[in-house]
């Protein structure tokens, strides 16, 4: 197998790192600067590098994983697909909800693979609160990702990003909110710019009426000085509790193991971008459906794009 990591920078860095742990694929790398190109090359131990996109769609990779600015989502994937190369795209899906459905509608007609990288959903311990939650008896679900951070680069310009810290950051726990809580019927929401110099929102806070019945509260923002080290999530029902550990979160997994009616159950220490790379690359050479199907990525970034549109009374 052979693939393409475009974006040698920031996350690309872990998708690098993913891939190389585990081994047997043909690792080609992008970027447009050429000293910048080879130096990634021979850190990664790359076969190859490319300094156009061009060349690399009529190169021989087999995939190519896109690590680019959100702007660039819809143009790069429905290119690789009309060059019949599969695509694993940094999440999110898109900046819009037709942008989305483009990406998903060209990929089926090439007849490719594509699968957003979302590795929440691929994390053990929001599986197993999903799995948990059907005998729970659910009635609140509460999320919420406080850090501070300032952003640089496009992560600053509201039209690239498509929103702001939501959509970029926040939409990994809003995969993991919607897996426990399900569809929705309502959403009220707040988000505002008030500490960061970025042009989008750095703050959010929404409230969700799930169709089960159950009540969800969801925070999310970049502008929480010295916040305190909390659940990302929690889940309290008539039959227990489900409680996201801070304290045993480890490099590699997104949450920590889960308190379950007040007792820590020990989950598998795993890497979840490499799951997340691996499962992609299997359904490509086993010529079946990804692990997660692109409609679920469109389903979290209605859900940011509700909270967006949203005003709380």
């Amino acid at each position: 197998m052979k693939i393409a990591v475009i974006g040698c920078r920031g996350f690309g860095r872990v998708h690098l790192e993913a891939i190389k742990s585990i081994g047997g694929i043909e690792l080609y790398v992008f970027s447009r600067n050429r000293e910048a190109a080879e130096k990634c090359a021979e850190e990664w131990g790359a076969a190859g590098y490319f300094t156009s996109y061009d060349e690399a769609l009529a190169s021989p990779v087999d995939a190519v994983d896109l690590v680019v600015s959100h702007d660039a989502h819809l143009d790069m994937s429905i290119k690789a697909f009309k060059a019949g190369k599969h695509v694993l795209l940094e999440k999110p899906i898109a900046r819009s909800i037709q942008e989305g459905e483009a990406i998903i509608n060209a990929a089926r007609e090439a007849g490719v693979k594509f699968m957003v990288a979302e590795n929440h959903f691929f994390d053990p311990a929001a599986r197993k609160a999903a799995e948990l939650t059907r005998d729970l008896g659910v009635h609140t679900i509460i999320a919420r990702g406080t850090s501070f951070h300032s952003p640089t680069g496009w992560r600053t310009k509201a039209e690239e990003m498509g929103g702001g810290s939501l959509i970029d950051g926040g939409i990994h726990l809003m995969d993991t909110f919607l897996n426990i809580g399900g569809s929705y019927e309502a959403v009220c929401g707040s988000s505002r710019r008030v500490a960061s110099i970025m042009e989008g929102e750095d703050t959010s806070i929404a409230l969700f009426k799930f169709k089960s019945g159950a009540v969800g509260i969801f925070i999310y923002g970049w502008a929480f000085p010295s916040a305190p080290r909390a659940p990302l999530f929690e889940v309290y029902g008539v039959n227990g509790s489900i409680i996201e550990d801070p304290e045993s979160r480890v490099k590699g997994r997104n949450y920590g193991d889960l308190i379950i009616n007040g007792k820590r159950v020990e989950l598998p220490k795993v890497n979840t971008v490499q799951m997340e790379i691996q499962g992609f690359l299997k359904a490509i050479q086993d010529d079946t459906e990804v692990p997660m199907p692109p409609q679920l990525a469109l389903r979290d970034l209605r859900a940011v794009l509700d909270i967006y549109a949203s005003s709380c009374p």
